[in-house]
This record gives structure tokens, C-alpha cells and sequence, in this order.
């Protein structure tokens, strides 16, 4: 079966003329005449016949365009919906983030990103650890990936620094001795501890940290969120290391304090994450070129 016949075969019956066909087609007549025939041969049998304004369908031709044209419409509206799906105005964009680039950058970013500049864009978010965020991203399932440091081997994969942030250490109200104190490391083994797994990437750089100072962490809470974290410390299960701008509102509310370490933490980054060997809808290509121009150096 050659699709192009049936194609041509339909915007003859729709206009019921070769002439106009061809210049929808942006065809010649004689191409035109040429795939009519060709298909009739093949059918055996004659799909139209000539009259004063153009052509007319046969009996058999008549039945054909039925079909035709409920297949061709089809193909036509899903022509349609991708060019929807993949257009700057109106597409989807697919992103897996972690937790604490979502609350460090991601919903202002996006804020303005599409109530200003582009309110038909959808948006699909998926949070997760870096790890997974990145493995979504090698599978096609996400567009982009928003993580943040320490982010591992990412070589293949294009990665640009987004912004620069800093983990506080914070206590809940239980612990009030420690206001207007500045800790050593080694003080903490005085306190309880609420951190996340270790398979996580700020618990693996909290480890480090740590481990440079010749401490291990032995928590007594885990947690598989970044964003479990401030309400933990809050109803006073320990102390614990949250994103500065994730702990942000509850030490202004007063839910939680920060503690002040005599050696704070080293800062971390937030990354944006792209595959280049999948392809791009307009719209994603459009947000990764928004915040690439956005951002400064770091």
C-alpha cells in the first residue's frame, strides 16, 4: 500500500479537482493525474470520472473516500496535537527534580517562567533523589533534570551550575540552650540527629564532612526527603542539616532556630541537567535557553 496515493487520492475527493489538489498538495497536475492512476491500477478499478468542473466519483470511488477520509482526518489531527505538544506556546515539559533545587530554584524560576513569558506551557515535575532525577533523565522519561551537588559522574550529559546555596544546621525549641552557641563538629555527638538516608546525596556530603573531621554520623531518625527534614527537627526529634532556603520560613516563624557552627559547611550547587542524545520539544529547549541566560557564573 503507498500511503502518498491515498493522500492524493483524498485531496482530489475533497476538492473534486486535480487542479486544486495539486496546489494543496503543492504537486503538479500531471503528478497528480499520475498517483490517480497508479492507485486505480492497483485497485482495479476507476476511483473518478471527468465532468465539466473537475471530477466526480465512481461508485467504487465513492466508497473509498469514506474510508479515506476518516483515516485521513486522523492522521490530520495528530499532525495537530504534536505540533501542539512540541510548540513553545503550548507543549509539555517533562522535569524530575530534587527536592531542594524545586524549593532553591525551581518554583521561582518557574513562576515566572510561565505566568509572564509562557502561561500555555505544562509542566510534569517528579521529585526524587539526584540519582534517580538523572536515571529519569538517561531514559527520556524527563526533558531536564534539576539537581544538586553532589551530583557524581555526569561526563556524557550536559550540566550547568545554576546558583550556589548553603545547609544550615537547625534545632526545634526542645534545645533552646543552643541559641546564640556556636558548635564544633564534634559537639554534635551530644545531640540527636535527624538526617536522610545514606544512599542520599546531602547525607553522603554531610558524611564527608564529616568523616574530614574525623567524626562518623550516627543518626537516630532517617528520613527519604530533604523536605522531611525541618519538620522533623521542628517537633524536636534532633538536630538536623537542611537547605538554607528550604529551612528558611520555619526559623522566621520561629518553628525552628539555626545553630551556628564554628566551621560551617562548605556551599553546594544547584545543577540543571540535560541528555543531549534525545531529542527536544520547543518548549523545553525554550526553558533550558531561559535559564542558561539567566544564570551567572558560579
Amino acid at each position: 500500500m503507498n500511503y502518498e496515493y491515498y493522500k492524493i487520492f483524498y485531496f482530489v475527493g475533497k476538492h473534486k479537482n486535480i487542479t486544486k489538489a495539486a496546489a494543496e498538495l503543492y504537486s503538479s497536475q500531471p503528478a497528480v493525474t499520475r498517483a490517480i492512476q497508479n492507485l486505480e491500477n492497483e485497485l482495479n478499478c476507476r476511483l473518478f470520472v471527468r465532468n465539466k468542473t473537475g471530477v466526480e466519483f465512481t461508485h467504487e470511488g465513492r466508497t473509498l473516500f469514506d474510508y479515506v477520509s476518516v483515516a485521513q482526518s486522523q492522521l490530520l489531527k495528530g499532525e495537530e496535537e504534536v505540533s501542539r505538544a512540541v510548540s513553545v506556546e503550548s507543549g509539555t515539559v517533562y522535569i524530575a527534580t530534587t527536592v531542594t533545587a524545586l524549593y532553591g530554584f525551581l518554583f521561582e524560576f518557574l513562576d515566572e517562567f510561565h505566568m509572564k513569558k509562557f502561561p500555555g506551557v505544562k509542566f510534569k515535575i517528579s521529585t526524587g533523589s539526584t540519582n534517580s532525577c538523572i536515571e529519569q533523565l538517561r531514559k527520556g522519561i524527563a526533558d531536564l533534570a534539576f539537581v544538586s551537588t553532589p551530583c557524581g559522574a555526569v561526563k556524557d550529559l550536559n550540566r550547568v551550575d545554576i546558583k550556589k546555596f548553603g545547609d544550615v544546621l537547625i534545632a526545634g525549641n526542645k534545645f533552646t540552650e543552643l541559641k546564640g552557641k556556636t558548635l564544633k563538629s564534634e559537639d554534635l555527638k551530644k545531640y540527636p540527629l535527624v538526617c536522610l538516608r545514606r544512599s542520599m546525596q546531602l547525607r553522603q556530603f554531610i558524611d564527608s564532612v564529616m568523616e574530614e573531621n574525623g567524626l562518623t554520623v550516627a543518626p537516630d531518625i532517617e528520613a527519604d526527603s530533604a523536605d522531611l527534614i525541618v519538620p522533623m527537627v521542628g517537633h524536636n526529634f534532633g538536630l538536623g542539616f537542611a537547605p538554607a532556603d528550604m529551612a528558611k520560613p520555619a526559623i522566621n516563624s520561629g518553628e525552628v532556630f539555626e545553630v551556628k557552627l564554628e566551621t560551617p559547611l562548605p556551599s553546594r550547587k544547584i545543577c540543571l541537567i540535560s541528555d543531549p542524545h534525545h531529542p527536544h520539544t520547543g518548549a523545553s529547549r525554550e526553558l533550558y535557553r531561559t535559564v542558561v541566560n539567566s544564570v551567572k557564573p558560579v
